[in-house]
């Protein structure tokens, strides 16, 4: 009988304490405002870093360390251990299915749009035939415009690739390119920092969800924070922390 009250606290404690470690490491961006990026005390901000801050409260398992890196650096820091998890805007394609999995929900909803220098007067990307788009590099809007792109050879716009936002905004304001894929809150955000005038069209290439990303050896934590997730959806903290960002809530589809 005892034997039996020990079994069954066991499988209460393995229920109560997930197996992942703590804190967990997290890969997010370093200059992606206002989503992910370090702020004037040289300490990870923005909106997705506040999102899993808020999850913290609903499970006190999730502890997190944020680790701000450029782009190009997360996934080969995830792919190599060092990170238990991502948090930066990031979408789903079928080759990240394959190889990761994601939050059962996504925490935000953002979208693809054609931005443009403040004194242009481009709408639309059919008026871009023969010119430069930037976007960032391996990012859900380089993704988005590659695959316009292949519908639409005719209008043979060359995407050039960046790391990160300020040299490609620099660009735009430089005349180096054309115009910018990317979400308008982020790039619109970060070039009035940069002290350069940009503004977002009316042309929306698309509309996309957003998760936290992990490794397939990550399914306990993928599963707590999912759970967690859930709730800030269901109790309306998530919908009053886009709100408090951008005004809007950008939670739901």
């Amino acid at each position: 009988m005892f034997q039996r009250i020990l079994c069954g606290i066991s499988i209460i404690l393995c229920i109560a304490y997930a197996d992942f470690k703590t804190p967990i490491e997290v890969g997010t961006s370093n200059s992606y405002r206002p989503f992910a990026y370090i702020d004037e005390q040289d300490k990870a901000a923005g909106y997705d870093v506040d999102v899993l801050r808020l999850l913290s409260q609903y499970d006190k398992r999730l502890v997190f360390h944020f680790n701000p890196q450029a782009w190009n650096a997360l996934f080969v820091g995830l792919d190599a251990g060092k990170y238990q998890m991502l948090a930066y805007q990031i979408n789903k394609t079928k080759e990240r299915e394959e190889k990761y999995i994601f939050s059962d929900i996504p925490y935000f909803y953002g979208a693809s749009v054609l931005v443009v220098r403040g004194d242009s007067r481009i709408q639309h990307i059919d008026e871009l035939k023969g010119k430069k788009i930037g976007v960032g590099l391996g990012d859900s809007h380089a993704f988005n415009l590659e695959k316009y792109l292949d519908k639409h050879s005719d209008l043979n716009i060359k995407i050039v690739y960046y790391k990160n936002s300020p040299p490609q905004i620099a660009d735009l304001a430089n005349g180096r390119i054309d115009a910018i894929i990317d979400d308008p809150i982020a790039i619109v955000d970060t070039a009035k920092a940069l002290n350069v005038n940009l503004k977002a069209t009316d042309f929306v290439l698309e509309k996309t969800p957003v998760f936290f990303i992990f490794p397939k050896t990550q399914k306990e934590l993928k599963d707590t924070l999912s759970q967690a997730l859930q709730k800030a959806h269901k109790d309306g903290q998530l919908k009053a922390l886009s709100i408090k960002y951008f005004g809007k809530d950008y939670t739901q589809d």
